[in-house]
């Protein structure tokens, strides 16, 4: 199955609200808990990768920045 981060996050939610519900059985909530670190698990890497490629596209782009800040007051 293809992931996106933010269907995998609607997904997260759903499921703490349906472990947070009275009507879900012990064996529903094992199930559902699994799902959910699986998805945290995927989204906290997502998001590390997407930090990773930020800092690199800020750190290549630094000197051009720095360069052209002022133009934007002439």
């Amino acid at each position: 199955m293809q992931r996106d981060y933010e269907s995998s996050f609607r997904e997260l939610e759903k499921i703490i609200k349906e472990l947070e519900s009275e009507d879900i059985s012990l064996e529903d909530s094992i199930k559902k808990y699994e799902e959910g670190i699986e998805l945290y698990k995927y989204l906290n890497n997502t998001l590390k990768a997407y930090e990773g490629k930020i800092k690199t596209i800020a750190e290549e782009n630094s000197k051009y920045i720095e360069d052209n800040k002022d133009d934007r007051y002439r």
